[in-house]
Order: C-alpha cells, then sequence, then structure tokens
C-alpha cells in the first residue's frame, strides 16, 4: 500500500470512528451498556468472520507462529483490546453526563499529542519524517479540534445560558462538583485508551520492523480482547442492575444500533490497521483524530447548531481548514523528507 492511498485510508477510517457514535441518539431508553455489549459482540464476529474468509487457515497458521515465537506480540494486542475498550466506556459515561466541551480538551490532548509521542516510542516513525515535523502536524490538528471545542462552548452560552443562569443558584454548587469529578475521570480514562496506538505499535508490522501480526490477525486478537473488556465492564453492569433480560429479549430494532456502530467502528480499525501497516502508528493515529471534525459535521446536520450564532459556524469551517492543513503538512513532510 502506498503513502497516499494509507493516508485516504487513514482519513476515511477517521470519517467512520468520528459516525459510530451518532446512534445513540436513537437509544431512549435501551441501557447504554446494553447497546455497548452488543457492539463489541458484534465486532468481535464481524472481524472474525471477515479473517476467517480471507486468511482461512493461513490466519491460525500466522497465530501459532506469533505465539512460539514472540508471544508478547499476541499478549499486547489483546490486553489492548481489552483496556481501550474500558476508556471509551469511561468516556462515553462523562460527555452523557457534563458534555463533550467540557472534556473534549483533556482527551483530545491524551489521544493525540500523548498516543502519538507514546506510538512513536514504542513502534518508531517512518525514517523520513522528524519529530519535529510530526508534532507540528499534531499542534495543527490539535488545535483544529479546539477550534470546534471552542464552536460548541459558544452555541451552549448562545442557546442554553438564559436558561442556566437561572438554576445557578440552586444547583451550582452541584453542578462544579459534578463538572470537577468527571473531569478527573476523563484524564485517566483518555489515558486509557492510548492502549489502542500502543498495541497498534508493537503488535502490528510495519515499515522498519520485519515482525508483528499482519492486519487481519492483529485485529482478530483485538476485538477478542474488546469483547473481553466489554463484558467485564458493561457486562458486568447489566449484572449489577439486573438489565440482562432487557439486553437478551431485545429485537433487531435496538440491536440493529450496535450493528450499525459495530460495522463503523471496528471497520474504521481494520482500515487504520492497514494504514499504519504503510505508515507506522506514529503517522496514523494523528491522521485518526480527524474523527472529532466528524462528530461536529453530524451535529450540524441532526441541527444541534440550529440557532446557534455565526461564530460557530465561522469556527467549525476553521477547525476543518486547520485539519486539512496538518494532514497536508504531514504528507509534505514525508513527500519532502523521502
Amino acid at each position: 500500500m502506498t503513502q497516499e492511498v494509507a493516508i485516504l485510508g487513514g482519513l476515511f477510517n477517521a470519517f467512520l470512528w468520528g459516525s459510530w457514535a451518532a446512534v445513540l441518539k436513537k437509544l431512549d431508553n435501551y441501557p447504554l451498556d446494553a447497546f455497548f455489549l452488543g457492539l463489541y459482540i458484534f465486532s468481535f464476529a464481524l472481524v472474525w468472520m471477515i479473517a476467517l474468509v480471507l486468511l482461512g487457515e493461513e490466519l491460525f497458521k500466522e497465530m501459532a507462529q506469533a505465539w512460539r515465537e514472540r508471544p508478547a506480540l499476541m499478549i499486547v494486542a489483546l490486553i489492548a483490546g481489552g483496556t481501550f475498550v474500558i476508556g471509551v466506556r469511561i468516556t462515553l459515561t462523562v460527555f452523557t453526563s457534563v458534555g463533550l466541551s467540557v472534556t473534549a480538551p483533556i482527551q483530545t490532548f491524551m489521544s493525540l499529542i500523548v498516543g502519538t509521542s507514546l506510538a512513536a516510542f514504542v513502534g518508531g516513525r517512518p525514517a523520513a519524517l522528524s519529530p519535529f515535523d510530526l508534532m507540528t502536524a499534531c499542534l495543527l490538528l490539535f488545535a483544529a479540534a479546539m477550534a470546534t471545542v471552542w464552536a460548541r462552548i459558544v452555541r451552549d452560552r448562545s442557546l442554553f445560558a438564559p436558561a442556566a443562569s437561572q438554576l445557578r443558584d440552586v444547583a451550582g454548587a452541584t453542578s462544579r462538583r459534578m463538572i470537577a469529578k468527571n473531569i478527573i475521570l476523563v484524564a485517566p480514562a483518555s489515558a486509557i485508551i492510548t492502549a489502542y496506538p500502543l498495541g497498534l505499535a508493537y503488535s502490528l508490522r510495519a515499515p522498519g520492523r520485519d515482525y508483528g501480526l499482519t492486519p487481519l490477525a492483529f485485529m482478530t486478537v483485538l476485538a477478542t480482547g474488546s469483547l473481553i473488556g466489554a463484558l467485564l465492564t458493561s457486562g458486568a453492569v447489566l449484572t449489577i442492575r439486573r438489565q440482562w433480560p432487557t439486553f437478551l429479549r431485545a429485537g433487531w430494532n435496538k440491536h440493529r444500533y450496535s450493528l450499525i456502530a459495530a460495522s463503523a467502528h471496528y471497520g474504521g480499525n481494520i482500515i487504520n490497521a492497514f494504514a499504519t501497516g504503510a505508515l507506522t502508528a506514529a503517522v496514523s493515529w494523528p491522521i485518526g483524530t480527524t474523527s472529532y471534525l466528524w462528530t461536529y459535521i453530524w451535529g450540524l446536520i441532526i441541527g444541534e447548531f440550529k440557532g446557534a450564532p455565526r461564530k460557530s459556524y465561522l469556527l467549525i469551517a476553521t477547525g476543518a481548514l486547520l485539519y486539512v492543513a496538518g494532514i497536508l503538512y504531514l504528507r509534505w513532510a514525508l513527500l519532502r523528507s523521502a
């Protein structure tokens, strides 16, 4: 796969990553943990089905060889799959509680800056790409994310500030405590999610490394770990709240949302794995963070910014331009140094 194709693939997987959570709006009273568990059950089934159809018995031969020669490749991929799912689940809880604008700066910093740095340290980066160029691209992407976050803040201040002011005296202290509590939660949750790029960087075969799992073999192990992580988190919650009957008796009307989300979520993961095989995790991961832009585009489509001031739209447009600038700079740096 050429770098151009890998970058385009990375941008498409970012679209998928930024789109799957849109189905949360359709859940109504269906428990979030029931949806979440279904998401990773379908993800596990889809990944294994694709891998078995395309690789057949070669999949198991590769796994057996990896286990004999470098068992850490399998173990790290499995742990990464289970760990990042726990971070995603905590993050969804925080977002539902206090909103994206409060927590996004922390998550974006941890995911983009810290995640990319760790991926580069563990898995390396293309020899043609200097650390300065990589960090410059990441800073442009971080600025883009912050522009879109500020767009939501401007919208909230315009549309919801009058109503909020009426409740400030009654619920202000409680709200501040809740926000502080959730901000404390989002930092470790965002750090946990960086297990995903770390797993890619360590276990996936990439440029400059003559060992590692191929993309589909890696994804089957990752998806298995994700299912285990979902069972340990959402499965435990369903048990404590006695909501297993709700999950087991839910019909296609509810489970279809888990299937749609799984197709986008792990479909994006598969594409990202192939892109990483051509670019390294240090490059594919920041490209994937353009998923934040699609979150806001979907917000525009479903009317979340209806009635928002013009400044909100200008900030989203600015964020989009900065995302494009970051990707173009990254590609220019790879070409210039080649």
